[in-house]
């Protein structure tokens, strides 16, 4: 092979090596931002939100301050990440799992069943607590979980809707009435599962809610079946 030939086959793997070095950059990157924002989640969770710190979230990370102001510009730009990640939670992935083939009365009842916090959720349950707390003092907090409240009565909202225009449901109070009452309890029974109610567990909270959506609805008792989460 000529020196030619050579430096010819040599140029595409020269323009190759700074791609994949960009390339590990970024995925490096987008590792550390998550360990940021996981160390945030587990901090407002276990300390609350009024004791979150840069610096704390750098020492749980074990890495320097100057690090975490380098991806994140202030304090705020992390908590609306945790925050994000509970409406992945607690919305999105709600959505996504929705199955539209089913029966109304099927979609309302994984709905339900979704919508209690499990074991694996508790820290991110526990940051909307502490944001819900905070809504009271911070008008961008406020926002954020108006936001998330809304967003969880449309998925019930949509349901709802099908199942009255389809005769499947014969609803005894408004749709947007029943939706903001089935987020609500959600939220009120998820309270106490995550403080360990002993007057309440996952199965009296799964009845609870079910037994509301058959009063409002009209259904059969087996078509919103109690049962553990």
């Amino acid at each position: 092979m000529s020196s030619g030939q050579a430096q010819a086959q040599a140029q595409p793997l020269a323009r190759l090596r700074p791609e994949r070095r960009r390339m590990a950059r970024t995925k490096d990157q987008a590792a550390r931002r998550l360990q940021l924002v996981s160390a945030t989640i587990e901090l407002i969770a276990d300390h609350g939100i009024e004791k979150l710190t840069l610096a704390a979230i750098a020492e749980r990370v074990g890495v320097s301050h100057r690090l975490v102001a380098y991806y994140y510009a202030d304090l705020e730009s992390l908590v609306h990440e945790a925050y994000e990640a509970a409406a992945e939670r607690y919305y999105w992935a709600r959505l996504r799992a929705l199955d539209e083939t089913a029966e109304p009365a099927q979609r309302l009842s994984q709905l339900i069943r979704s919508g209690l916090p499990r074991q694996q959720d508790r820290r991110l349950s526990q940051v909307l607590n502490e944001l819900s707390v905070s809504a009271s003092r911070s008008q961008a907090h406020a926002e954020l979980m108006s936001r998330l409240f809304d967003r969880e009565v449309s998925l019930y909202l949509c349901v709802l809707q099908d199942g009255q225009a389809g005769g499947a449901f014969r609803l005894t109070q408004p749709t947007l009435t029943i939706a903001r009452n089935l987020v609500a309890l959600e939220d009120a029974y998820g309270f106490q599962l995550l403080a360990k109610s002993s007057s309440v567990d996952a199965a009296a909270a799964l009845d609870a809610l079910a037994g509301y959506a058959r009063t409002v609805t009209t259904m059969p008792d087996d078509d919103v079946p109690p049962g553990r989460i």
